[in-house]
């Protein structure tokens, strides 16, 4: 890049481009006192088994060599100055990616949520620095960061425009932390949308978070957009991302920022294309417990259905499921085929109500035709679905539930049965099993 901008039109991009210094490999700045450098972290495809795209992130040392954090130095700026310093991070970055000859994919560019009572310079900024640079501007993706309240805004992303009316990407940061709500998603209409690391987590630690990432990640798409997971440290982490149809990826385990692009990506193409095995070892073994725990519910709830189309009544196959050794079944409750409950569902001894549900009973005349378990169920006769985890009507719970469709007394019924998570089949959240025939 040439530093000679005095010939040049004064516009945003050329007064941004005049504040770079010349350093070995790249460029940097100066703010306050501190130098500022460029880091870039690897963004991978889980589809497509590759790199994508590269995150440039600020790194800041102190007049000492001591490293500041990013947040602490824009917190001590006021608005016009922080928004000076995202652009002058911005050009920087863009410099360095520049220089390193990165021909493909993509460079995500941080950007403060502007206020609404601002100038709003940022879009010229960035068209001006990818004229300079000969930067497309399709390979630019503006992730906009959370910031708290109202008066958030930024004209880059009021509203997806249509085909072919924007011609870079934006993702919206730290979903599912702060302040970070479905509000942002409907207002700014992402390209995609970054899980914060703490969802990561939490996904990795416990089967009912597994459920809550993976509807998460269906109502996001849905929504019509990508799903990027960051802070990826673990193999585990990246298995139930996976098995949850998370789109792209990036965090520690494929490589640390730095300041070499090539570098900071030298191990996520071998990492790529082992996940693939990684995940197929991985959902064979889930695969064993989910078909151990499923049978176990199938035999469950074929020795109830026995007990009715044997002329027997729910009550005495509700005694029947309960008492079957390691059942641990809650509740038990019988349909017509309209999906209409008529008598009161059967609790198992020593489970009652809450409180709190009190006026969902009593249960009779209930309707549960909406429920996939009972679709399911009706559509296969003879045979047992498993549906979860839920949240259970009844009481006020996650729980998995199993269904099976029986002639009896001359008319079509479908027996069910609430089971806790932990002990439903251990498997992809909300799909639906068939067991074995009655």
């Amino acid at each position: 890049m040439s530093n000679d901008t005095s010939n040049a039109k004064a516009t945003p991009a050329t007064s941004l481009l005049a504040q770079l210094q010349p350093r070995a490999g790249g460029w940097g700045a100066q703010w306050r006192g501190c130098a500022l450098g460029s880091a870039f972290q690897p963004v991978l495809s889980i589809t497509h088994q590759r790199v994508v795209g590269y995150e440039a992130l600020l790194r800041v040392t102190d007049a000492t060599g001591h490293a500041v954090a990013p947040p602490d130095l824009f917190a001590s700026a006021d608005g016009a100055e922080a928004q000076q310093l995202d652009e002058l991070a911005r050009c920087l970055h863009l410099a360095n990616f520049v220089e390193q000859g990165i021909d493909t994919g993509w460079i995500f560019l941080n950007t403060l949520p502007r206020s609404a009572r601002a100038a709003d310079p940022a879009q010229a900024a960035i068209d001006g620095l990818c004229r300079h640079f000969d930067f497309p501007h399709e390979r630019v993706v503006i992730e906009v960061l959370e910031q708290r309240g109202g008066d958030e805004h930024s004209s880059f992303v009021d509203e997806r425009p249509s085909a072919g009316g924007r011609d870079f990407l934006v993702a919206l940061d730290d979903f599912g932390a702060g302040f970070s709500n479905f509000d942002r998603v409907w207002r700014y209409r992402p390209d995609i949308v970054k899980l914060d690391r703490s969802l990561v987590t939490r996904a990795a630690s416990g089967e009912n978070h597994v459920a809550f990432i993976a509807e998460l990640i269906s109502i996001l798409h849905h929504a019509g957009t990508m799903v990027l997971a960051e802070g990826v440290e673990t193999e585990a982490q990246l298995m139930v991302l996976m098995q949850a149809d998370v789109d792209l990826v990036q965090g520690f385990w494929f490589g640390e920022p730095q300041a070499s692009v090539r570098e900071a990506g030298a191990a996520a193409p071998a990492l790529a294309q082992s996940m693939w095995q990684r995940f197929a070892q991985y959902q064979r073994s889930t695969e064993i417990i989910e078909q151990i725990n499923f049978g176990a519910l199938s035999h469950t709830m074929l020795v109830g259905a026995r007990v009715l189309t044997g002329g027997g009544t729910l009550e005495a196959a509700a005694a029947a499921i309960f008492g079957d050794g390691g059942s641990h079944a809650q509740r038990v409750f019988a349909a017509d085929e309209h999906g209409e409950q008529h008598a009161p569902s059967i609790a198992a001894p020593g489970v009652g109500p809450p409180a709190r549900l009190a006026p969902f009973y009593p249960d009779t005349d209930s309707n549960w035709s909406r429920r996939e378990y009972f679709r399911r169920a009706l559509a296969a006769p003879g045979r047992v679905a498993v549906m979860g985890p839920h949240y259970s009507l009844n009481d006020g719970e996650l729980c998995y539930t199993a269904a099976i469709a029986l002639d009896f007394g001359g008319a079509t019924h479908v027996l069910c049965a609430d089971f806790p998570p932990e002990h439903g089949p251990r498997e992809r959240p909300s799909r639906q099993q068939n067991g074995r025939r009655a």
